[in-house]
């Protein structure tokens, strides 16, 4: 059974490709040349396909940047709560040995007490 994790990460997957492939065919049938400006700046005679693949790139990399701080912030949170899973694992064990050993020492008292009646 997957989990829901990788589940919608193949979901996302899938749809990046579908992008891609609808970016791709786009960039393709659009593959003419363009006098592009930009801020002062010109590029006479460029072609689309690289206007279009070069804008696309750029925006895919702002969403990474744009996301990687919540992404950091819950590996951070999943660290810290193994941490905590883990301390009070070591804890329970340690109240459970002292509950059997508190048995135990019942157990022998009053079979001793038995014995002597």
């Amino acid at each position: 059974m997957k989990r829901r994790g990788e589940k919608k990460m193949q979901i996302y997957f899938v749809l990046g490709m579908v992008f891609a492939l609808i970016v791709a065919i786009f960039a393709v049938q659009n593959a003419t040349a363009v006098d592009l400006s930009f801020l002062g700046w010109s590029f006479p005679d460029i072609s689309l396909v690289l206007v279009i693949l070069t804008s696309v790139a750029g925006g895919a990399l702002i969403t990474v940047l744009f996301g990687l701080p919540r992404q950091i912030r819950t590996m951070m949170r999943v660290r810290e709560l193994t941490a905590e899973n883990q301390r009070l694992n070591n804890e329970m064990k340690k109240v459970n040995n002292e509950d059997e050993k508190t048995n135990n020492q019942e157990s022998e008292t009053s079979n001793a007490n038995k014995s002597e009646q």
